[in-house]
């Protein structure tokens, strides 16, 4: 399937995670925590467990999101929700989690296997990397999508069933919770969940001083994993 048409299919399902603290003069921090997608029309999405996790507690309040409202003129427009969580799997780091409201949402198109993934599949996964820093450059609320192809699988002992795949491309602070699918049907089989990088000392006469550099991995979760929780 076309790169163009997958997006086109399921943009609309993607949504930004976001904090907004309030502050003093009308004030407020803003930071993007991650990236969702709508699975069911109820507005049911799913998340990972870290994106929520790692907000302290007094200020997961103020966790929301944003979804698209429309597209005029090539010009898409966002509406902020309230939204509450469902249930969370730690250990696979997923959360399902749902938009507050009666709207009529609309989902991902298809949900795959995962477990019908192989080594050198051709990807793509739809998200908000970089949100706060591209905000910050004034470029606003910017979606992106990425190629890439599943470059390693690996799979439980016990039961032989996946574990998580690696995928050949970094995926930037924003991108968690992206919707992963797959280029020869456009389902999804996956959610993005995590990077690596290496930590390299940036000035010798600075020992605390490190930058991270990226490597061209990074870690997926299965999309059953998600199946089995909103059953």
């Amino acid at each position: 399937m076309e790169n163009s048409k997958i997006i086109e299919n399921n943009s609309k399902a993607i949504i930004l995670l976001q904090l907004v603290i309030p502050g003093s003069n009308n004030q407020a921090q803003l930071s993007i925590r991650g990236t969702g997608f709508i699975v069911l029309k109820d507005g049911t999405f799913i998340t990972n467990a870290h994106v929520y996790k790692e907000i302290p507690e007094n200020q997961r309040q103020y966790l929301s999101a944003q979804v698209i409202d429309r597209v005029e003129d090539a010009i898409t427009y966002y509406k902020k929700v309230d939204i509450e969580v469902v249930r969370l799997d730690e250990e696979n780091d997923i959360a399902v989690m749902k938009i507050k409201g009666k709207d009529n949402f609309i989902p991902v198109e298809k949900i795959g296997d995962s477990e019908k993934v192989r080594e050198g599949d051709e990807l793509l996964f739809m998200g908000y990397p970089l949100a706060t820093e591209l905000l910050a450059m004034g470029f606003g609320i910017t979606m992106s999508a990425n190629h890439c192809i599943v470059s390693s699988i690996k799979r439980r002992m016990q039961d032989k069933s996946l574990h998580f795949f690696m995928i050949d491309t970094h995926t930037n602070s924003g991108s968690s919770g992206s919707p992963l699918f797959s280029k020869s049907t456009g389902e999804v089989i996956g959610i993005v969940s995590g990077r690596i990088s290496s930590r390299v000392q940036t000035d010798p006469a600075n020992q605390s001083k490190f930058a991270d550099i990226p490597a061209n991995m990074g870690i997926c979760r299965p999309i059953n994993y998600l199946k089995k929780l909103i059953k």
